[in-house]
């Protein structure tokens, strides 16, 4: 993620664009990718392509303010970032909200004292987030679970207790 993506992200989020309407951009450019090509094309007109935007758009319900921005995007060259600016989008506007989203892996289904416990970890790291998980089954662990916030893994599978113990008692 470059760095005008962060930065053209953080002007979508002043513009007021809520993470809905940042989803529904997404899946407007996931349902049908040959809008990106026909916006990045050198050979299209920038009135053709505000057009394609205006009429794209209204059809899609989307404000007026992702309108413009995207029209800004064009002129600026920045279009074919979208991607990457919605991504950076999110983090921006989870962090501005105090919206922690971690991934909470476990053998099956977790169980609820599993989350409960998931949750209180999360909940002393980040005492000032609100906290999202997400689940996933990952078959290859015995037992217990893992939390994975960021860049950050909490082990508390089976596995990661026993490598922890044996780093204790072989002192490494």
């Amino acid at each position: 993620m470059t760095q005008e993506a962060v930065n053209n992200a953080k002007v979508l989020y002043r513009l007021g664009a809520t993470r809905q309407e940042a989803d529904e951009l997404r899946k407007l450019y996931e349902l049908t990718p040959e809008l990106l090509k026909v916006l990045t094309s050198p050979v299209i007109s920038i009135h053709k392509k505000d057009a394609v935007i205006e009429k794209i758009y209204q059809d899609a319900g989307l404000s007026k303010v992702l309108v413009n921005y995207t029209k800004m995007m064009c002129r600026l060259g920045y279009i074919g970032e979208i991607e990457d600016i919605l991504d950076a989008f999110y983090l921006y506007w989870d962090r501005q909200n105090h919206i922690l989203r971690a991934e909470l892996t476990c053998a099956g289904t977790p169980q609820p004292e599993e989350e409960a416990e998931a949750r209180k970890i999360l909940a002393e790291k980040y005492p000032d987030c609100e906290i999202v998980l997400t689940e996933k089954e990952d078959e290859n662990l015995l037992g217990g679970y893992i939390i994975k916030v960021h860049h950050k893994e909490y082990d508390r599978s089976y596995e990661g207790r026993l490598r922890q113990l044996e780093r204790k008692l072989t002192g490494r």
